[in-house]
């Protein structure tokens, strides 16, 4: 998938919050990350919220050709160490994965 079709659908599928730009901004986090993370991270609940993640060894399991895409390759180390929080379907904030994540 091209790096404009994945911000297309990002964009029609997701609002960002002013407060998820500002945090995206201080973090470093691009946009298309983001993109890769909602698309093929792993869902959990949390209280009213979910968070997404993208966990690699699920991903080589059901999806190993992601790991080839140049896109995933430029921006894998900041999609493996970013976590999304959105609630209906509004992107609340993203924020560095540091330690373990409780599932």
């Amino acid at each position: 998938m091209t790096p404009r079709e994945l911000l297309s659908e990002l964009k029609s599928k997701l609002y960002i919050s002013e407060h998820a730009l500002i945090r995206m901004q201080q973090r470093g986090i691009p946009l298309l990350a983001i993109a890769i993370i909602y698309k093929y991270g792993c869902k959990m609940i949390t209280h009213q919220d979910h968070r997404y993640i993208f966990n690699a060894k699920k991903q080589k399991k059901f999806n190993r050709n992601i790991f080839f895409d140049t896109t995933f390759k430029k921006f894998q180390k900041q999609i493996e160490n970013t976590a999304l929080i959105v609630n209906q379907n509004k992107l609340i904030t993203a924020y560095r994965i540091q330690g373990k994540i409780w599932r």
